[in-house]
């Protein structure tokens, strides 16, 4: 296994002798800007040469040591505890203290609409554009963050007349690495490896310690430190008017794709910003041209559908958000051959080698170096930046219209969050997705009624009247997505997911609502945990009820402490009423009732007393969790991580070596194998792509002990794809009727689908009757009549499965099932056949994952 944090965080010690060399002369006074070589040993973007982030923002902050153009500010600590930094770059007087809250204050204002028309007008002139340039998000795609230092270095410096505005006009909010921990493991995998066989090897692990590749999707959730850190930025601090997010996968072999993008276009975000977008994007393929840079392409691959990546979500904060895909992501050269270009694109059958309209000047071929994907990306940062500047009254005032435009069309439209429903906690959690994306939410300080329905005080509300409207539009509603299809007639894929909708993924309770809302309320900034009571000194237990996924993590927390924990079997009659089968019973003894207090007041959870011990109960311990970690990353594990931290369920990570060598029951109780195909799991990466130790998967030796650990009495989880593994090495009688059709006639690219669960199982308990889950390819499964040890609590129902997005083959998998337990000697294979913790998105399907753990840890 990788062990990260390979470099050091300080800066290495001769890089920090050429810094100190270069900012003091004899007496100290400071010296011109340093050029990058000069600290970071070799020109940025060089052949064979990739710089740490440590490198880079020492650098960074060796200008802004000397030079009154660029100002660094800390944003936070990343997810494994490096300073993430993003410096601002504008004029001396821009930067002035007073000044820069001044532009960020009237940025904030306009885009919040506070002001009045002729306020706006006035803030408009005096105001400044505020740009976002960032240089990478994915560590794997390396020209971004290389090319970093040479433009912190032309903007600061450069004496052109377009530089010069540019500083006087635009605030530059410069990141240099949205992922600065993978920024450094990546850079430091390759020059660990240059010159050596496994040179251009991909770097094995996650290059974000969970999410991955999935890091560039995690924006209107907020889960990750580095996401937050940044969101504060994107949409509190400074609210840019545009945003320019730079990546790395063209389609071959265009040299970069740059807007407009394809369609479907998203019609929650305003048309404005769809123009823009194309505007912008028109506006940096000129510039390209001009400069003899050819091969940029234009509508392929890359739609505006999605809400949750970091060029997306912006558009539904009115601002406009641009994405470039630049080509060749590697600091080796390589030779692209004409002879072997496809003959059109992925998307519309465009031609490689003949002019378009969205491809007019073609690529030929030849050899290409980093540098020169560096170099594009500068143009079209250069061209991003000039369109801030000569456009700038526009910029402000199209923020302000915009946000006018919400308010108006929000009308009376409002969504209801009861604070009476089930899982109270979660409710407050999307609450704050809410607010992370700053959107105004509401409590509700009395009791009111709408129709026939009253909401008890604590009730939360969300006003569509308001700037961001589009975002609330799109979070809290069904996604449609249309269908579109290939020439060959099979669905044409989405970008990312088709539907996302918040409350149905998180299983929490919204009330849509078309009357006004006379209500008193408060504004939330952040909402606090719920506040609770719990009994003193019950006869028999505390209760804590299952219906609220924080109560797991109570429990883990009180296991962890030493305390004695059953489930009922059976619905239970506590102090708050008849709480239903799988409530967690906490048995009272001195200590007890200090412990669970400190547990519901730190998490909002509900507890109740039970006087006397239920007929039936289940013990439960803590299981010996493993977690299936195969080579190269997977970023389901990734996510399972984060939520099993999050939870507080303690686990091992168990590699192909630890499978391969057996003996499994005698480390773990249960073991969980994230989404991922059969194949992959069995084969791992081939042989000679990485070092020994990354190659090969679990073998068919592997899988052999998986069966055995089974039948040892082991629990063996099995997520999505995975559960192939589970039907296939156990032979159990089960099919997956999805199995080899075709994407004509099934095909759910990322959806919520409707399930019916069958309650009171152990798998089941605290979940609700209906279901909402996130389907992602995922399987249905039919099992033979009569088969034996095998239950199947939650099923498609017979009809109307699509909730948000797009699902084509309904009636291929209705009346079929998502989830299977099958008994297999002394244990259980469990088929969980959704994204039960997709992206760490999905809260109301935890449970499932939940249960199947602690099945593993019963007496």
């Amino acid at each position: 296994m990788i062990q990260r944090h390979r470099a050091a965080f300080a800066v290495p010690a001769i890089i920090g002798l050429a810094i100190l060399s270069s900012l003091t002369g004899s007496l100290g006074k400071p010296q011109s800007v340093p050029k990058p070589a000069s600290l970071l040993g070799w020109q940025p973007c060089a052949d064979y040469k990739l710089s740490t982030y440590e490198q880079i923002t020492s650098y960074l902050r060796a200008v802004d040591k000397v030079s009154d153009r660029m100002k660094i500010v800390s944003l936070g600590k990343t997810s494994e505890g490096r300073d993430q930094i993003m410096a601002i770059v504008s004029s001396p007087e821009n930067l002035k203290s007073d000044n820069l809250e001044k532009y960020a204050e009237i940025s904030r204002d306009l885009s919040q609409g506070t002001v009045s028309e002729s306020k706006a007008q006035q803030l408009a002139k005096t105001g400044k554009t505020v740009a976002w340039v960032d240089f990478g998000i994915h560590a794997t795609e390396v020209a971004p963050p290389q090319t970093a230092p040479q433009f912190a270095y032309d903007l600061v410096t450069s004496e052109t007349p377009e530089a010069k505005s540019i500083r006087d006009n635009v605030i530059t909010l410069f990141v240099p690495n949205v992922d600065p921990d993978g920024g450094t493991e990546v850079s430091d995998w390759y020059m660990d490896h240059v010159g050596g066989p496994y040179q251009d090897s991909t770097y094995p692990e996650l290059y974000q310690k969970y999410a991955g590749h999935d890091d560039n999707r995690d924006w209107f959730m907020f889960n990750l430190p580095e996401t937050r850190n940044l969101g504060q930025v994107l949409f509190h601090d400074w609210l840019p008017q545009l945003v320019y997010n730079t990546h790395q996968t063209a389609a071959y072999p265009a040299r970069i794709f740059v807007p407009p993008f394809k369609d479907p276009a998203n019609p929650n975000i305003p048309p404005e910003i769809i123009r823009d977008i194309n505007t912008v994007g028109d506006d940096m393929t000129q510039r390209l041209d001009r400069e003899g840079k050819v091969g940029a392409v234009s509508r392929q691959q890359y739609d505006q559908w999605w809400n949750g990546g970091l060029r997306s979500a912006p558009a539904f904060h009115n601002q406009v958000g641009i994405l470039t895909e630049t080509a060749h992501a590697s600091a080796t050269p390589s030779f692209d051959d004409p002879a072997k270009f496809p003959a059109t694109f992925p998307y519309q059958s465009v031609s490689t080698k003949d002019p378009s309209a969205f491809y007019p000047s073609p690529y030929q071929g030849g050899e290409w170096h980093l540098s020169q994907s560096c170099a594009y990306i500068e143009t079209t940062e250069w061209a991003f930046l000039h369109a801030a500047d000569v456009d700038r009254e526009q910029w402000l005032l199209g923020s302000y219209r915009m946000g006018q435009q919400g308010i108006a069309a929000g009308g009376d439209t409002s969504y209801v969050i009861p604070a009476d429903q089930a899982d109270l906690p979660t409710a407050v959690k999307m609450v704050n997705v809410l607010r992370e994306n700053n959107l105004r939410v509401e409590v509700a300080k009395s009791a009111f009624t709408v129709g026939d329905r009253t909401y008890p005080a604590g009730s939360f509300i969300v006003r569509e009247a308001q700037p961001y409207r589009a975002d609330v539009v799109d979070l809290l509603n069904p996604q449609v997505y249309p269908d579109r299809r290939n020439p060959d007639g099979s669905p044409e894929a989405p970008y990312d997911m088709a539907g996302w909708t918040l409350q149905y993924q998180m299983g929490v309770t919204v009330d849509k609502v078309t009357t006004p809302l006379n209500v008193k309320t408060a504004s939330v900034n952040t909402a606090a945990v719920p506040q609770t009571t719990v009994p003193n000194k019950p006869g028999y237990a505390y209760a804590l009820d299952s219906r609220q996924n924080d109560s797991f993590t109570a429990v883990n927390n009180l296991l962890q402490a030493g305390q004695t924990i059953t489930r009922t079997t059976q619905a239970v009659q506590t102090s708050q009423g008849q709480w239903p089968a799988g409530t967690f019973l906490v048995q009272a003894r001195p200590g007890t009732d200090t412990k669970v207090k400190q547990q519901a007041r730190t998490l909002g959870i509900t507890v109740a007393g039970v006087n006397t011990a239920p007929a039936s109960t289940m013990a439960v311990s803590l299981p010996r969790i493993g977690l299936y970690h195969g080579y190269p990353g997977n970023s389901d594990e990734g996510w399972t991580r984060y939520v099993f931290e999050g939870f507080k369920f303690p686990y091992q990570s168990v590699h192909d070596t630890d499978v391969r060598a057996g003996n499994l029951r005698d480390k773990y109780d249960v073991i969980v194998l994230p989404d991922a195909s059969y194949n992959s799991m069995l084969n791992g990466a081939r042989a000679g792509s990485l070092p020994p130790e990354y190659t090969g998967g679990m073998t068919q030796a592997g899988v052999d002990n998986l069966v055995k650990f089974v039948q040892a009495g082991g629990k063996l989880v099995t997520v999505n794809g995975a559960t192939q593994l589970g039907i296939r090495a156990f032979g159990l009688p089960v099919t997956d009727v999805t199995s080899g059709v075709s994407s004509s006639n099934y095909y759910s690219p990322g959806s919520i689908v409707a399930n019916t669960v069958q309650a009171d199982t152990p798998l089941t308990y605290g979940l609700p009757t209906n279901l909402d889950a996130y389907s992602d390819g995922s399987p249905a499964f039919a099992v033979q009549p009569g088969a034996p040890n095998i239950t199947t609590p939650v099923n498609y129902p017979a009809s109307n499965l699509l909730l948000s997005g797009w699902l084509l083959g309904e009636n291929l998998i209705a009346n079929h099932s998502t989830v299977v337990d099958a008994k297999v000697g002394s244990g259980d294979v469990v088929l969980l056949g959704m994204s039960v913790q997709h992206r760490a998105e999905s809260h109301g399907t935890y449970k499932l994952l939940f249960n199947s753990l602690y099945l593993g840890g019963e007496k």
